[in-house]
């Protein structure tokens, strides 16, 4: 059946954040390493779920929604001991493990039927990506799909990054002064961390696994606590990729871009929200060029404190600047915290050759991570 593609340009971003911490310490599935095949292939999630629900009613705790999911808080629960009616054998089921029992998770449920496909094309990719070593260290923990309700089961995390740099863009600002105003809102030493963190997952997810993700920013990025630490000194969180809704495996002749794209301004990369893109039925594919922009828009969002980036401006006009994305920089730099953005500085040294007009001319992931480790 051929599933059709769905573009979807979200005005707000919304705080889908949704998924995990505890990576799950089991044996690593073994399979035969065809790339077709495991693209077509998906984990199942064979335990059962226990929703949690408001104290004082019967309306099911959410840790976020999107474009397509809603995303609910649940315990797993070890699954009785006969078969799964609900198994197709045509997908992987994982091998039991104690760490995905009795823990809280977060089950990400389509809200509209159109949705059913692309969170099964999510899971297949997620499938893959989990397959890949060190997928603990970059992405969210994936515990299976669930053919019958086309959800999907991943490990809690409920900070996303738009939350930490918002929470963090008020302490800067009652902070602020002559000597740091020139810094990240994080400060030079979490930025860092986080840039160097972000920028390796995106080469891993580039490189090593060949998936293409189409829609990086601040709210598709989870923030797992590792330390009790996160002060100036060091970044107490892991940054982990997130929603993988609009991700493509490059890897594989058979796969295919997903079935449903939501392209969220300014993060999106220009080349994806030209006017003939919007309106084409099957919108600009995201590549890894577009994700190459994505990420960097989203580390200057990190170091200015604006998730809009082009504060005080109205949707229409974000988005025509969003359209002229490879001046970010420059736009960045006129908002209110754009001596956080200093000429020649660490940030701008970072960000400006993944931001270019042209996405052939943009810098790669395996070479910025080069670039950042110099920086």
């Amino acid at each position: 059946m051929r599933h059709h593609h769905h573009l979807s340009v979200q005005t707000d971003a919304q705080p889908v954040a949704t998924t995990t911490p505890p990576v799950t310490p089991s044996t690593p599935l073994k399979r035969d390493s065809n790339p077709a095949q495991d693209a077509a292939d998906t984990l199942l999630y064979t335990d059962s779920l226990d929703y949690h629900h408001h104290p004082d009613s019967s309306t099911p705790i959410q840790f976020g929604h999107g474009v397509w999911s809603v995303v609910y808080k649940a315990s797993s629960l070890p699954a009785p001991s006969t078969t799964d009616s609900h198994s197709d054998p045509a997908l992987i089921t994982p091998p039991a493990s104690p760490a995905s029992k009795n823990r809280i998770v977060a089950v990400k449920s389509p809200i509209r039927k159109d949705a059913h496909a692309v969170l099964e094309c999510e899971a297949r990719v997620l499938t893959r990506l989990s397959l890949t070593p060190g997928a603990e260290q970059y992405i969210v923990s994936f515990l299976g799909y669930l053919p019958r309700s086309h959800a999907l089961v991943m490990g809690a995390v409920p900070l996303a990054l738009s939350s930490y740099i918002t929470e963090e863009a008020v302490k800067a600002q009652e902070r602020r002064s002559t000597a740091n105003m020139f810094e990240p809102v994080l400060g030079k030493q979490r930025w860092g961390s986080l840039t160097q963190r972000l920028i390796s997952g995106l080469d891993w997810m580039h490189n090593t696994a060949g998936v293409v993700h189409g829609d990086i920013k601040p709210h598709n990025v989870l923030l797992r606590r590792v330390s009790a630490v996160d002060d100036d000194e060091g970044f107490g969180y892991e940054p982990l990729y997130a929603d993988f809704s609009s991700a493509h495996d490059t890897s594989s002749t058979t796969s295919s871009p997903a079935p449903g794209s939501a392209l969220t301004p300014p993060f999106a990369a220009p080349e994806l929200l030209s006017p003939a893109a919007l309106k084409s039925p099957t919108g600009a594919t995201p590549t890894t060029a577009s994700d190459v922009f994505s990420l960097a828009v989203t580390l200057l969002a990190a170091a200015t404190g604006d998730l809009l980036l082009y504060p005080g401006a109205s949707h229409m006009q974000r988005l025509a600047m969003a359209r002229e994305g490879h001046r970010v920089v420059e736009f960045a730099r006129s908002g209110g915290n754009g001596t956080r953005v200093a000429r020649g500085g660490v940030v701008e040294r970072v960000v400006s050759g993944a931001v270019v007009k042209e996405p052939a001319e943009r810098i790669g992931a395996g070479e910025w991570v080069e670039l950042v480790m110099s920086t």
